[in-house]
């Protein structure tokens, strides 16, 4: 796997020494397709397919993944002015994209092909019984070391943005902050999940433990509005799960939920679940199926994610009784809730 850091330094030496302004694009379609758009930087360039045949020219864009269109097939592809060659007609384990010369494009393939391997491998050793927590864990800190060697030499091209978001989640906030601060500031102003990335730590930090809840309201599917602070504040811990019922490992939750609110329910403590980024109609029915008896607000969409900075489910915040954040994330899952509730009550 090292190979690829090697791969990815020696890139980001070509690509700073690269003057052209454009990017050589031309490639191959099956038959019945007519013509094969480039979308670049937001922008969109035809090229017209003459006897299964296209080539066209798209300006230099290095900062996000581009699209080339053919019909219903997508290929993704670096702008980085080097000549592209791209194969539509391309068996599916086959490298669909290469570069005339060594650019971006080679070194966002080599990181694929890493990436891809690194999780056939960890797969392999899951379906075999042969992950333990040492060997996760092992796994997991190479796989953080390599992405941040790669955001570390790709600063300023789409791959160290790439290993931002695959970083996200891996690292703690204060961490991830630093990485992306490493980054050209070109590339983190271009690139809309860098900066998502960003305005969630931000939100985060507005939101940690020992700082006051920030309220919500939602229409529910009655018309009624529900808030946050209709639950929160009120003198009680609320522990509130955001959810949605097309997530497996939110459902997985729900039976440590259930056992701390059976033991703790009452005067001190009780439970609101929040359902985001789902359908009303399936929230409801998953929730009756799951044995959710507590409060609840539905279609709460990305309404309460977007203000504290959630960007992953099940996420899970405990609020003291005077509406103060106790603890949130990670450590509330599992073991952890019971661990943590038994502390305070």
């Amino acid at each position: 796997m090292k190979k690829y850091i090697l791969i990815a330094a020696a890139v980001l030496m070509t690509a700073t020494a690269c003057k052209s302004n454009t990017t050589r694009i031309s490639g191959q379609v099956p038959e019945g397709v007519d013509s094969v758009v480039a979308e670049v930087a937001g922008e969109t360039y035809t090229f017209e397919v003459s006897d299964g045949k296209f080539e066209g020219s798209v300006p230099v864009y290095v900062y996000d993944i581009s699209n080339l269109k053919a019909g219903g097939m997508i290929q993704t592809f670096v702008a980085d002015g080097s000549r592209l060659s791209v194969d539509f007609t391309a068996d599916e384990d086959d490298q669909a994209v290469s570069s005339d010369k060594e650019s971006v494009q080679e070194a966002y393939n080599d990181i694929i092909e890493w990436y891809i391997e690194f999780m056939e491998e960890y797969d392999a050793k899951a379906r075999a019984g042969e992950m333990t927590a040492e060997l996760d864990e092992e796994l997991t800190k190479e796989y953080v070391e390599d992405l941040k060697e790669f955001a570390k030499e790709n600063s300023g091209n789409v791959i160290g943005a790439q290993s931002v978001i695959l970083l996200n989640g891996q690292v703690e906030d204060s961490e991830l902050e630093e990485i992306i601060a490493g980054l050209k500031p070109e590339l983190v102003a271009a690139n809309k999940d860098v900066q998502g990335i960003k305005e969630g730590i931000e939100k985060r930090r507005g939101t940690q433990a020992g700082n006051m809840f920030t309220d919500f309201e939602v229409v529910q599917p009655d018309g009624t509005i529900a808030k946050l602070s209709d639950y929160v504040g009120k003198g009680k811990y609320i522990l509130v799960d955001f959810w949605a019922s097309w997530c497996g490992p939110c459902k997985r939750e729900i039976p440590n939920i259930k056992a701390a609110y059976e033991k703790y329910k009452g005067d001190n403590f009780d439970v609101l679940s929040v359902a985001v980024w789902d359908k009303p109609e399936d929230t409801v029915k998953s929730a009756a199926e799951h044995g959710v008896v507590w409060n609840q607000i539905v279609n709460a969409q990305r309404i309460p994610t977007d203000i504290y900075g959630i960007e992953g489910i099940p996420h899970l915040i405990l609020f003291g009784p005077d509406g103060t954040i106790v603890k949130r994330g990670e450590g509330l899952r599992g073991a952890g809730l019971e661990e943590t509730l038994s502390k305070l009550l």
